[in-house]
């Protein structure tokens, strides 16, 4: 890029800038955007000076889209061809000088147009070349993240030079990528697109219905059994306590017929009556203790015997749950 041809040219845009002022905005600019679009302006020409030219670009945008002006994308433009953005700089350019011409200011027109034509005859050109039998349903190309239309394959598009990065995409499909190094202008590269392979189907990770359902039976039937032994094991306890206060009923009004009259059942010593008394309440506790037992005894059992049952085993094969549980069932058939 030519130094002493660009200096002049930007000495142009100062003076036009001063002479014409800024060009309408075409949407209404509230006071503070338009002063800070003022500073991003002023911070990105002292940063032209000192020849920053990549952040002074990206003040200059940013000024531009908070207070759009012809002059402020003049000097954008100008900036993009200095940091050797040069397909940046001729699009905008020419964008310049369409909204020149729209603004009848025609000595902008003329310079955009000037700075546009000499970048042309500079530019890096790049075609993506898309096979029709590649074309699959859906094929999206980006450059650099930005998408490429579909009327733009196959043809020489301008592309800034440097590192760019291709991506091709498309539903159902593996993405491709590829880093390009795009030369400096004036140069010409083709780079034809790849065919996209399939996406793996994904891989099922539920589990099979089937076994859910065999396995959910045999984790609930173990629980209900646990229960039923430990009710059992509660009312065998219960009705040894009930035969043992049953004894003690049995012992206690034997005990107290040596302490009263035969004749009068009522007419008792004080150690007899104490004996009476006993053996009542001996005989409250063996009934509540037997009937309470053989409830549990019986509700147990139940649990335990209609408790689901695993999953039935393949012929020749013995299940270890089964064999386990059918001595314990022998048990308790012989003993009640």
């Amino acid at each position: 890029m030519n130094g002493p041809l660009r200096r002049p040219s930007l000495g142009c845009l100062v003076g036009l800038t001063l002479l014409l002022g800024s060009s309408p905005a075409a949407a209404e600019v509230s006071s503070a955007q338009r002063a800070t679009a003022e500073a991003l302006f002023q911070q990105a020409s002292q940063l032209m000076d000192q020849k920053h030219f990549g952040e002074a670009c990206e003040k200059f945008a940013a000024s531009q889209e908070l207070d759009p002006g012809l002059g402020t994308m003049l000097y954008l433009a100008d900036c993009y061809e200095q940091a050797g953005r040069t397909a940046s700089a001729w699009a905008l350019f020419r964008e310049a000088e369409d909204a020149a011409r729209r603004a009848e200011q025609p000595d902008r027109e003329h310079i955009a147009s000037e700075r546009a034509t000499n970048l042309e005859a500079r530019l890096s050109k790049l075609e993506l070349r898309v096979p029709a039998a590649r074309r699959v349903p859906g094929l999206e190309l980006r450059l650099n993240d930005a998408p490429v239309p579909s009327a733009s394959w196959n043809v020489p598009l301008p592309v800034d030079p440097g590192s760019t990065r291709l991506e091709a995409r498309a539903p159902g499909k593996k993405p491709w990528t590829t880093q390009l190094e795009v030369a400096d202008g004036p140069a010409s590269q083709v780079t034809e697109i790849q065919e996209l392979a399939d996406t793996p189907p994904a891989v099922r990770t539920e589990s099979s219905p089937v076994l859910e359902h065999r396995s959910a039976p045999s984790t609930s039937g173990s629980a209900q059994r646990t229960v039923g032994y430990v009710m059992s094991a509660v009312g065998v306890v219960a009705l040894a306590a009930g035969g043992f206060f049953g004894y003690r009923a049995y012992s206690s009004n034997k005990r107290s017929k040596g302490e009263c009259r035969a004749d009068d059942s009522n007419a008792c010593t004080p150690a007899g009556a104490s004996l009476r008394e006993d053996a009542k309440t001996a005989s409250a506790l063996s009934t509540v203790a037997t009937v309470s037992g053989g409830a549990l005894v019986v509700s147990g059992l139940t649990l335990v015997f209609t408790a689901p049952s695993a999953a039935p085993a393949k012929a020749g094969s013995a299940d270890p749950k089964q064999a386990s549980v059918v001595p314990f069932g022998l048990q308790l058939s012989g003993v009640w």
